[in-house]
């Protein structure tokens, strides 16, 4: 399963990604607000998709993480992902890091919008969420910008680096997404 944009070509995870993905998660920037931190090395990585990788040859997975690259040069910007909820909740739950030299591009929006559509079109959900740690300005900014609406706060459930952090809790319906659209 893969998407393209106007400039980025997305594709499920494959094990020749991991070493790129290993690198993102190793700048601070990108490890600050997401529970994973800096992985120690490449093998923590890799422990940790695999079965992401195994979950995309599935017919049906309920975890999704595709890769995101340019389409002019093949150079990797980032990984999306999506975590289906059982059947009968119709929902997911997205999540998202780009590597911070393609931050600032709208590459981010772009993928958002593209797994929306396909969330919404293809899959036929009811609602989408995601989570956001109450520091994390861009990512909230992005959020909304694509139409999330703020549902609330979950206080002091995020465990990064030896504290707990409150996460805003962001969410969009079926009719919010087609009355953008």
């Amino acid at each position: 399963m893969k998407f393209e944009t106007k400039r980025l070509a997305m594709n499920l995870i494959t094990i020749k990604d991991l070493e790129e993905i290993h690198e993102m998660n190793s700048f601070f920037e990108v490890s600050e607000f997401n529970t994973i931190g800096i992985p120690k090395d490449f093998s923590i990585t890799k422990k940790m998709f695999q079965p992401l990788i195994e979950e995309g040859l599935n017919p049906q997975p309920k975890n999704y993480v595709w890769v995101i690259r340019l389409k002019t040069t093949n150079k990797f910007v980032g990984e999306i992902g999506m975590n289906l909820k059982p059947a009968k909740y119709s929902s997911a739950e997205i999540h998202y890091s780009l590597h911070p030299r393609f931050w600032g591009n709208g590459y981010a929006k772009v993928t958002v919008k593209q797994i929306l559509k396909y969330s919404f079109e293809s899959l036929n959900l009811h609602r989408i969420e995601a989570g956001v740690t109450t520091g994390n300005t861009n990512s909230i900014k992005l959020l909304e910008v694509v139409g999330f609406l703020q549902e609330g706060v979950r206080r002091k459930i995020l465990p990064l680096r030896g504290k707990w952090y409150d996460n805003y809790h962001y969410a969009m319906l079926e009719e919010d997404y087609k009355a953008l659209n």
